[in-house]
């Protein structure tokens, strides 16, 4: 699960449902205070969901990606 850091907004998504991630990849792009902020998948895995698309406001809490491993 990628949960959101920070308040932000949304500039790229990298990913959709059903690609393969490693972790560390970069998946989400996230501008806050005028900076981009990478976000990266926290774990090997698929990517189940994707919550969030680009040119959306999140708040820190937020679910951004859930991502499923082989053990889930």
């Amino acid at each position: 699960m990628l949960l959101c850091p920070m308040p932000g907004l949304i500039v790229e998504v990298m990913v959709n449902v059903g690609d393969e991630v490693t972790q560390g990849q970069t998946v989400v792009i996230l501008e806050s205070m005028k900076m981009q902020n990478e976000l990266k998948a926290p774990r090997d895995g698929k990517v189940q969901t994707v919550s969030c698309e680009a040119g959306q406001t999140v708040d820190k809490g937020n679910l951004l990606i859930n991502i499923i491993g082989e053990d889930d």
